[in-house]
């Protein structure tokens, strides 16, 4: 409606609302971004919205599937996920799950629950009890979630973005499009109660404040992270993103006790959950500027390489920066380090950031200038060990501890990056080096595995798809027995500057690709 005319209501001056016989029209704030008329909402009661079934059928369902362990399951939650992923409003959730569970959205109560059955045998009770049938519980979660848009509320955000970050129904087959979809749904939902808003003057209590803002950040990092796995489109665009940047202020809500100062687990999530918006923001300008439809056709490989040198060092620098706070180094008294996937989340952003060098670079028209070649392998050989010596120094405490959904792409994209070294190597020496590395990755991912459901889909996308069909060309045989133990970097002696014993000039094409003119067939 027109924005002028909304000025002229006669709103209620307690409730901000003016009620008409089919809805109400509530006023959140006078002014929008200083022009003279009101942010304003429509408001329709919940009997006039027709859905499938009541909400109380919905949650008894659910509540079914758990019964009697949906209160542990609630701890755990409070134990392994909100801590680096505050989502939620605590005492909110609480004081109304205290008297009932049907006072919690059936969609938030069952992607509460979900997701907390990773944690199962973490909790003293639930270990020697037989787990609920997770399968079910995902199909009535799923289907709450879809009711829940009839009546939108923070509360479907925040069971959207709780279900995205559970286990794979199935990880050999994960269905891109369904989730890419459920990403695309939350943010049409938020946009609807007004997420891309800055909300900080409006008529709404400082808790509800705290957590839209908290809520719309964790959108912008589900939308950000999602289209560089998926390879799509972000739907967020800096001109219709209103919010500032999040601060520790904006978590004051999830300290009921202003007296009592948080534990040092949970400032360490704050800080880690403020970083990785960080990087998400990083990860954003590089998505706009490089892997776009329009800007991803650029193959100038000594342009991109002044454009893409410069962000390579500010994301160094992010990372040395880092609060010690975060550090992967850090133990926690009898508690799971979720620390792992923010500086997974780093190298992931950099190598999604080099490998766009290194395919210009092997693509024709090959530059000519053997510095820039150079300094591209030598980067790219940094950003493959630095990952390659973060997966192999992670604990079982990271392990095993909350993972954003992004992880099971990023340690893929690790054996996808190799690869792509690999094939794309200007010499015996330095592919000859990959092979070893690929090899012992994928050895790696296999180990590893047990422990991680991210690692599991990586192995499974590894082994079962970037790979498939290349494993004779690329000379691909973990399972031999050899010496493949990670080599540190500085002892490598590779020459990245001594192009004149490469001898680029007499190869007998534009570009460089070890699988160019191959038989990919197996013998």
């Amino acid at each position: 409606m027109e924005p002028i005319l909304m000025r002229h209501r006669p709103y209620d001056p307690i409730s901000h609302e003016f009620k008409l016989d089919t809805h109400s029209i509530r006023r959140v704030q006078d002014t929008d971004q200083g022009r003279n008329y009101p942010i304003t909402f429509h408001v329709v009661a919940d009997d006039k919205v027709q859905v499938s079934t009541t909400t109380n059928t919905e949650a008894d369902s659910i509540e079914d599937c758990v019964q009697p362990h949906g209160a542990r399951l609630v701890q755990l939650f409070w134990r392994m996920v909100q801590p680096s992923y505050p989502i939620l409003f605590k005492a909110g959730f609480m004081e109304k799950y205290q008297r009932s569970y049907r006072r919690i959205s059936p969609a938030l109560l069952g992607a509460v629950y979900l997701i907390s059955l990773t944690w199962w045998s973490y909790d003293t009770e639930l270990s020697i009890q037989a787990p609920p049938d997770s399968r079910l519980l995902r199909q009535l979660t799923s289907q709450a979630i879809q009711n829940s848009y009839h009546l939108p509320r923070l509360s479907s955000i925040e069971a959207i973005l709780l279900f995205l970050q559970c286990k794979p129904e199935n990880p050999l087959n994960p269905d891109h499009t369904f989730v890419w979809g459920y990403v695309s749904q939350a943010l049409a939902v938020g946009e609807c109660i007004g997420l891309h808003l800055d909300c900080s003057g409006w008529s709404i209590p400082q808790w509800e404040k705290n957590l839209r803002k908290r809520l719309a950040w964790a959108l912008f990092l589900q939308d950000k992270w999602t289209s560089m796995a998926f390879g799509r489109p972000s739907h967020i665009h800096g001109s219709n993103w209103g919010l500032e940047a999040l601060t520790l202020a904006d978590f004051d809500d999830l300290t009921p006790n202003p007296e009592v100062e948080s534990n040092e687990y949970e400032l360490a999530g704050k800080a880690q959950f403020l970083e990785m918006i960080h990087l998400s923001q990083y990860l954003s300008e590089i998505q706009d500027r490089f892997y776009t439809l329009n800007s991803s056709a650029s193959q100038d490989c000594d342009e991109l390489f002044c454009s893409i040198m410069p962000l390579v060092q500010q994301l160094q620098q992010w990372y040395i920066d880092l609060p010690a706070s975060v550090s992967l180094t850090v133990r926690y008294q009898r508690q799971l380090s979720p620390h792992g996937y923010l500086h997974l989340a780093y190298h992931g952003v950099m190598m999604n950031l080099v490998r766009r060098l290194v395919r210009s670079a092997a693509l024709p028209p090959r530059t000519q200038n053997n510095e820039v070649l150079s300094e591209i392998r030598k980067v790219g050989f940094e950003v493959a060990q630095a990952a390659m010596k973060l997966v192999t120094s992670l604990r079982p405490d990271h392990l095993e501890a909350f993972w954003f959904s992004a992880s099971s792409y990023i340690f893929s994209l690790l054996g996808s990056f190799i690869t792509l070294l690999l094939v794309t190597s200007v010499s015996s020496q330095e592919r000859d080096h990959w092979q070893d590395l690929l090899n012992s990755y994928i050895w790696t991912l296999r180990t590893m595995n047990r422990s991680s459901e991210p690692m599991r889909y990586a192995a499974n996308r590894l082994e079962g798809a970037i790979l498939r069909g290349l494993e004779h060309a690329l000379a691909i045989r973990p399972d031999e027995s050899a010496d493949f133990g990670f080599r540190e970097a500085e002892k490598q002696e590779f020459d990245f500057s001594n192009f004149a014993n490469w001898d680029l000039a007499a190869l007998d094409f534009n570009s460089f690709d070890l699988l160019e003119g191959m038989d990919l067939r197996p013998p």
